[in-house]
């Protein structure tokens, strides 16, 4: 077990290196200039412009920034913001929040939906009634999260006025949004659940439940879903990892503060720092819940354990 955690977490911090890297010099090679980005508004000198990128260190090498940024990566230090001059961690404990509720109202409801979908669809598996959830989770999965959220918006909040469409505060403003995100992720999960189970009710432990005489409810929630929900946990550890990176087009729909948003503003301002900063997140977030996933089908599946050993 302790030669996995290792090899998990080298298999975590070369991800991290690599994608750091990778942004780092993508937004090197996108045109334009940040710090002209960043007084656009203002009517700066050349002299000032200069300076400022002195101050930046945005005149020296781009391997001389390169090297300078790992260092204080690898001191928890994430940068300061090229726009405000404010801590990039402190900006994104700011939006974090608002992010970390939606993410995770939306994960609840994929997993009631996706998990009753598959369950469902698996369990009445060659009858109509698995038919039609099945065909309700590929629609989940097929249909654009711009086109679900306008259409909840144009139902709930303009035509019935039951909920706001945009802003945040409330649990009334988080319900439509995480609506949205859950339904886009629910799909997969129905997916995932479905084809588990399915895969589980085969198993030659099943088969020996079913000839000692257990009743199908035994056999199902005792036996083959314990073993055939295993797959959807890393559904749910990418799902989650990818919801705290940033709803972006969520966010943007309904105008809710977060990391998306600011993603897309510092990518927009080229605002280096701040894009490397969400990064960092979601990668965290990443190694951190797969690697919550992989200890948890090692607690639930015997097999996976001794495959560790």
């Amino acid at each position: 077990m302790v030669r996995f955690i290792l090899r998990r977490a080298l298999g975590v911090l070369l991800a991290l290196w690599a994608a750091v890297t990778l942004v780092f010099f993508a937004m090197h090679v996108v045109p334009g200039d940040p710090v002209e980005a960043a007084l656009s508004q203002s009517t700066a000198s050349p002299d000032v412009l200069a300076r400022r990128r002195a101050a930046l260190g945005l005149d020296q090498p781009v391997l001389v920034q390169y090297g300078r940024y790992l260092l204080n990566l690898a001191r928890g230090d994430l940068g300061i913001s090229w726009q405000g001059d404010q801590p990039v961690a402190w900006l994104i404990g700011e939006q974090l929040p608002a992010t970390l509720s939606l993410a995770a109202a939306g994960m609840a409801v994929a997993l009631l939906i996706g998990g009753a979908l598959g369950i469902g669809a698996a369990l009445g598996r060659g009858s109509i009634v698995s038919v039609v959830l099945r065909s309700a989770a590929g629609l989940l999965l097929s249909v654009p999260v711009m086109f679900s959220g306008t259409l909840l918006i144009w139902l709930f909040a303009v035509r019935l006025g039951w909920l706001p469409a945009v802003g945040r505060g409330s649990v009334a403003h988080l319900i439509l949004p995480a609506c949205v995100v859950g339904l886009s992720v629910a799909g997969g999960v129905a997916r995932t659940v479905d084809a588990g189970t399915t895969e589980a009710m085969r198993e030659q432990f099943v088969i020996t439940a079913w000839a000692k005489g257990l009743s199908r409810w035994q056999i199902v929630w005792r036996h083959a879903l314990r073993v055939g929900l295993l797959p959807t946990l890393d559904v749910i550890a990418l799902q989650f990892a990818f919801l705290l990176g940033g709803t972006v087009v969520t966010e943007t729909l309904f105008a809710r503060q977060g990391i998306g948003r600011l993603l897309v503003s510092a990518v927009l301002d080229k605002n280096l720092p701040v894009v490397q900063g969400v990064v960092v997140l979601a990668l965290l977030a990443y190694g951190l819940l797969n690697f919550c996933a992989d200890i948890s089908h090692a607690w639930l599946d015997p097999r996976v354990r001794h495959d560790m050993q």
